[in-house]
């Protein structure tokens, strides 16, 4: 099952971002085959108001929580202080017409 990674932004995330954008698409280009998806999210209520990314989501595309903390911890972004805190759970996606089989009802959508 994949693992999600939830990012919260530290108070100067947004000059990280900047300085540290090249060196983090790079990062994500090399490993984005142990991607599902990732992007940046708004959480807070004036982020969403004001449409301001405060945070990021990623799931990695791996079993082993242990991995998906070595390719987080590697990212040019964790490496800066992009992110205050980080939650890491296992994700077991189990509905939705981004998945391959529904495992409510056991179908194949190949």
């Amino acid at each position: 099952m994949p693992v999600l990674a939830i990012c919260q932004d530290s108070d100067n995330a947004e000059q990280l971002r900047k300085t540290h954008l090249i060196a983090h698409r790079s990062y994500i280009a090399k490993i984005k085959a142990m991607i599902c998806v990732a992007g940046p999210t708004q959480q807070l209520s004036h982020s969403i108001e004001s449409h301001t990314n405060d945070s990021a989501c990623l799931i990695y595309d791996t079993d082993d929580i242990d991995i998906a903390h070595k390719l987080f911890k590697h990212d040019p972004y964790a490496i800066a202080g992009v992110y205050s805190h980080v939650a890491f759970s296992r994700f077991n996606a189990t509905v939705g017409h981004w998945l391959k089989v529904d495992a409510l009802n056991k179908k194949s959508h190949s």
